[in-house]
């Protein structure tokens, strides 16, 4: 992918010369500390999607002159999927520590089942995905907020995302929301138990809408139902009337839209500028409702996505192969769980085993194999009571990149954890829906790069080009509120800050001297193979049941069609001419 250089011309342009490092202050509080938090989930924002639009976002190109964009920011864990990523915002806290959440659902060795899934609305209803959080003992951007304002409110919702507003909301929420079709309508409905939204809200005819017959897309109605745009409108109308009306010190929202277009969408280009244009104009309509409430200068707004994207419709990972390869080894009941989630195909195949001796061996078989866009392989081995992930093998890898995916791996590595974990090359997919463009999920750059700006009281305008993850945003928002941070394993972003502390200018100078590398790799490791990609010198593997295929496969399979159809044609013909000329001159009889 490439880096945001649009971006970094128009902000030198219009905020003049960036800093490049940062001075630190005494670690007292600044006065002009936020009291305030808006946080907004863009999910599946691609950087790239605010700077192919940027001349049609007034109010984004506006608030950028006092934010801060962070170019390189990343998911930095695994699995790069909505529900983990949540949690990770929600808590300051990696996988491995924030109840173990890595995916969709995972295999549990101690019953050999699978867990209950993030994907199902019982799973928050029944109070299991909340407990899961409350359990690890993690503290929650929610509850750190009600340590100084015990009396302040936090809510988080979503519109169909239900498991992504969850996890962000977590168990100290005081009210989550999402949105699902209820008598007719588009409409809210209270997501965590024992923290009911008020009626008034639920109720309220300006937050939901008729369901309409078409959504206006190429979006299927089942993942999309309502006019493309609506449902992220309907989120922020929810945010605006709970600010109104109740005031909260921190509002957590996640906009599904982006995600659900770049999963499904047949005019991809088209529906994102739909998408973007639609929230510059929300965006706008939330900045003035701080401001006519008194508070925007006291409140700091952070935008951000949990994942990326990519598009892929021609490279894949023979998944059933390796499936196949498994059970004629271990046996049709050898593993519990491949990838979660369904058979959407991620970007990385996942791989539970019942026995995990069969961990080390297993993927070693499995790399042998050297199936097509496979980058790597690792496999957790759990000896001496440690989790770790052991690399089989990886695939013309820099020792940057093989740090990367160690790192990568290493956020995830625990109970929970998948047993084997094959890494995709850039641009590639599992198989399976070939009907789904767009996947997420591994570590590939493309799923990784996220978008990230925050502004308020204090931030310090410009681009940066630290490797911002997804476990800093809890504690830089702590920092901003005057709060100090409680996060297990994210730190303090200090070069947002005008004045920061000496302690936080030295976390992340540590931070980005371990992670920078890490992203170029990343970044270096998916040019290179989209180049290879677009030269035609990746192999490629199409299983059978694909309906996309590669562009060079169509034309031969077309071509190849066309010459059976004509030759078909050719010798149909000349053989009727010669039933006619062998048949001239003859007479029936009975």
């Amino acid at each position: 992918m490439k880096r945001l250089f649009p971006l970094a011309v128009l902000c030198a342009m219009t905020i003049g010369a960036i800093p490049m490092s940062v001075q630190a202050a005494p670690a007292t509080p600044s006065s002009t500390s936020a009291k305030y938090v808006c946080l907004i989930v863009l999910d599946a924002g691609r950087p790239d999607y605010i700077t192919n639009h940027l001349s049609q976002m007034p109010t984004m190109k506006a608030f950028l002159q006092n934010a801060r964009w962070y170019n390189n920011a990343w998911v930095g864990d695994l699995m790069s999927i909505t529900p983990p990523g949540h949690a990770v915002i929600g808590t300051g806290s990696l996988p491995k520590d924030d109840g173990g959440i890595v995916n969709w659902d995972w295999g549990v060795h101690r019953t050999g089942t699978i867990s209950p899934t993030m994907q199902a609305l019982q799973s928050y209803q029944n109070g299991w995905a909340f407990k899961l959080i409350k359990d690890s003992g993690t503290p929650t951007l929610a509850g750190v907020i009600h340590t100084k304002y015990p009396t302040g409110l936090v809510i988080a919702g979503s519109g169909a995302h239900f498991h992504a507003a969850g996890p962000m909301g977590g168990p100290d929420a005081n009210w989550i929301f999402s949105y699902d079709r209820i008598n007719g309508n588009w409409a809210p409905y209270s997501l965590s138990p024992g923290h009911p939204v008020p009626p008034s809200l639920l109720t309220d005819p300006s937050l939901r809408t008729p369901l309409p017959s078409s959504n206006g897309s190429t979006v299927p109605l089942v993942y999309d139902p309502v006019k493309l745009g609506t449902q992220d409108s309907l989120v922020v109308n929810f945010a605006i009337k709970s600010l109104q009306q109740y005031r909260p010190r921190g509002i957590l929202i996640n906009l599904p839209e982006v995600d659900t277009i770049g999963h499904w969408s047949q005019k991809w280009k088209k529906d994102e500028g739909t998408l973007y244009r639609s929230f510059d104009h929300d965006f706008a309509r939330l900045l003035n409702a701080y401001k006519a409430a008194g508070i925007y200068h006291q409140t700091m707004f952070v935008i951000t996505a949990d994942h990326g994207m990519i598009q892929s419709k021609h490279r894949v990972l023979d998944r059933e192969a390796v499936v196949n390869q498994i059970k004629s080894t271990l046996g049709n009941k050898g593993t519990i769980l491949t990838n979660g989630g369904g058979t959407g195909g991620p970007t990385m195949t996942s791989i539970w085993l019942r026995n995990q001796a069969n961990n080390g061996p297993m993927a070693k078989a499995i790399w042998a194999k050297h199936y097509d866009n496979v980058s790597a392989i690792f496999y957790l081995d759990h000896s001496n009571g440690q989790y770790q992930y052991r690399m089989t093998g990886c695939e013309q890898c820099s020792p940057q990149l093989v740090a990367a995916y160690r790192y990568l791996l290493s956020t995830e590595a625990g109970p929970t954890g998948e047993d084997i974990a094959v890494l995709l090359r850039e641009g590639a997919r599992n198989s399976g829906l070939p009907a789904m463009l767009g996947r997420h999920g591994g570590a590939d750059w493309g799923s990784q790069h996220i978008t990230l700006i925050v502004g308020g009281p204090g931030i310090q305008p410009g681009i940066s080009q630290a490797p911002a993850r997804l476990a800093d945003i809890a504690p830089t928002i702590e920092r901003e509120m005057g709060i100090t941070p409680d996060a297990r394993d994210g730190v303090v972003l200090a070069d947002a800050f005008q004045q920061p502390s000496s302690a936080d200018v030295a976390k992340q100078s540590s931070m980005n001297a371990v992670f920078s590398p890490m992203v170029t790799a990343l970044s270096q490791r998916a040019t290179s193979d989209l180049r290879l990609e677009a030269q035609g010198k990746l192999p490629n593997f199409i299983p059978g049941d694909e309906i996309i295929i590669h562009w060079k496969r169509r034309w031969a399979v077309t071509i190849a069609g066309a010459a059976v159809l004509i030759g078909t044609a050719i010798a149909l013909a000349w053989a009727v001419m010669e039933v006619r000329r062998q048949g001239t001159g003859l007479e029936w009889t009975a």
